[in-house]
């Protein structure tokens, strides 16, 4: 088995900007998110471990969910039920709710971060090696969540992109 890439945790940063960025990405992974309640950080942790050639199985998912939960539940989820709350309050003016809205998605943002590095510390750890690439990344989705069509179309997005392949080094 080949050893996996030791990329630091500001490169996942890095490839989930890149990914995130994604002609169709965002929908895909909000609609993840809000219908079928997965975690985007976990969606793009998969890829992530796919390109450097880690394979998370559904153990490995559940000590990642649990050593990262604190973050999500503390940090993550009271600030983003905040900004939904304040972006629905009709009480207050737009010119006053717009400027709170990006301040609250900048704190949801960083504890998004957060939460990515503690994931990908954590994984790089624990996971396996396994050949990088499409393959793995389907393996590392199925054992996090299970197929579905919105998840087969965070996958095709991911492998289109062609940011799971590995550089190579020209030869001297």
């Amino acid at each position: 088995m080949p050893t996996p890439n030791p990329a630091p945790p500001a490169l996942f940063l890095q490839f989930a900007m890149r990914v995130y960025a994604l002609p169709g990405m965002k929908d895909a992974c909000l609609t993840l998110q809000n219908q079928a309640h997965l975690n985007v950080n976990c969606l793009l942790l998969a890829a992530w471990a796919a390109h450097l050639g880690y394979e998370i199985d559904t153990a490995l998912w559940a000590d990642l969910q649990a050593h990262t939960a604190p973050i999500r539940e503390a940090a993550v989820q009271p600030i983003r039920a905040l900004r939904r709350q304040i972006s629905r309050n009709e009480k207050l003016r737009e010119d006053l709710r717009a400027p709170i809205k990006r301040l609250l998605l900048y704190a949801e943002l960083r504890a998004e971060q957060a939460e990515e590095h503690a994931l990908h510390d954590r994984m790089r750890a624990l996971a396996a090696p396994a050949s990088p690439g499409p393959a793995l990344l389907h393996r590392n989705l199925a054992a996090y969540t299970g197929p579905s069509p919105e998840l087969s179309r965070f996958a095709t997005l991911v492998i289109e992109s062609q940011l799971l392949e590995v550089p190579t080094c020209p030869s001297a």
